[in-house]
C-alpha cells in the first residue's frame, strides 16, 4: 500500500486507527487482536488499518515513528494521540472514549 493511499485513508476517514507494527516483533502479534477486537466493539465507526514497519517504511518514517508497536488515532484526519511500545488497551479504551464520543453522536 503506498503512502498517498495511507493519507487518503485516514484523511477521508472521520475517525481513524492505524496500528503500527512488524513482523518480527511477538508483541505487536499478540496485541493487534485485542486492540482490534475492542476497538470493534467499543468504537465500531472507526476505521482500522495495520501496517507493517518493514513494508511501509517511508510511510512509517513521516510520522516519526521509531518503536513499535505504536498506534495513532486520528479524528477528521487529524491526530489526536499516539501510543507506543507499552500499549494499556484499557488505558487506550478510556483515552479514545471521550472523542469519539464528541465526533461520532
Amino acid at each position: 500500500m503506498s503512502k498517498i493511499i495511507i493519507e487518503e485513508k485516514i484523511n477521508n476517514a472521520q475517525a481513524f486507527m492505524l496500528y503500527i507494527g512488524g513482523e518480527h516483533c511477538s508483541v505487536c502479534k499478540a496485541l493487534y487482536p485485542k486492540i482490534s477486537q475492542r476497538f470493534q466493539e467499543e468504537f465500531p465507526k472507526i476505521e482500522q488499518l495495520r501496517i507493517d514497519i518493514e513494508e511501509e517504511k517511508e510511510f512509517v518514517s513521516s510520522l516519526q515513528i521509531f518503536v513499535i508497536p505504536t498506534v495513532i488515532i486520528y479524528f477528521e484526519g487529524k491526530e489526536f494521540f499516539r501510543e507506543s511500545r507499552n500499549i494499556s488497551v484499557e488505558l487506550l479504551v478510556d483515552k479514545v472514549s471521550r472523542p469519539y464520543d464528541l465526533f461520532m453522536d
